[in-house]
């Protein structure tokens, strides 16, 4: 299975090897959840869903439950719950690693989707063509989602420009530092590179 849609995301969300290993168990912050692969956060889950979910992706049912019990936790209740666990060597495969990517992917897409959709947005900015929007547009959109970063204040500056498909118009707002100011500089890096490529 290769990421075929989200790699911008996908990217950014993690690294093969090294101190920052995405694949192993992980808090990026004191806000985060447990996490696990690309940005597969367990805070905002309910234990089914997580069972569930990594059941799909092929983690052995005995993991799949105790990483259940990660549900809700997060910061240092979740750090503690690796050492707890004993799971600090845990680590899921590549495939579990790309199936959970693409589930929350989907998931923030028709979450993004329906709020596009929404009367009061629509009312305020203009109705989103989803299918006809500019995959770049679409793609930086998720990844905003993806991070928290498409919130009230943020479609203040983008959302017309998403419901017109306006492409510069768009890629001039997100590559403007100052309208930025919480997200790290290289997920803002990434997110300009990938709009100017």
């Amino acid at each position: 299975m290769a990421i075929t849609q989200g790699l911008l995301t996908y990217e950014a969300e993690g690294m093969e090897g090294g101190p920052y290993h995405s694949r192993k168990l992980h808090v990026p912050g004191e806000s985060s959840g447990l996490t696990i692969g690309r940005g597969y956060d367990m805070k905002e889950k309910s234990e089914d869903k997580i069972r569930a979910d990594l059941l799909a992706a092929g983690v052995a049912p005995e993991q799949a439950g105790i990483l259940g019990q990660a549900a809700g936790l997060s910061g240092t209740e979740a750090k503690a719950f690796i050492d707890k666990q004993g799971l600090s060597d845990f680590e899921i495969t590549m495939e579990a690693q790309e199936v959970l990517f693409k589930q929350t992917y989907d998931e923030l897409s028709r979450d993004v989707q329906r709020i596009c959709d929404k009367a009061d947005c629509v009312a305020a900015y203009g109705e989103v063509d989803w299918e006809g929007l500019d995959d770049k547009i679409k793609d930086v959109l998720i990844d905003l989602r993806y991070r928290g970063d498409y919130t009230p204040a943020s479609r203040k500056l983008i959302q017309a420009l998403v419901a017109a498909n306006d492409l510069d118009g768009y890629k001039q707002v997100l590559t403007t530092r100052e309208n930025w100011p919480n997200v790290p500089q290289d997920r803002f890096n990434r997110r300009m590179a990938f709009l100017e490529s």
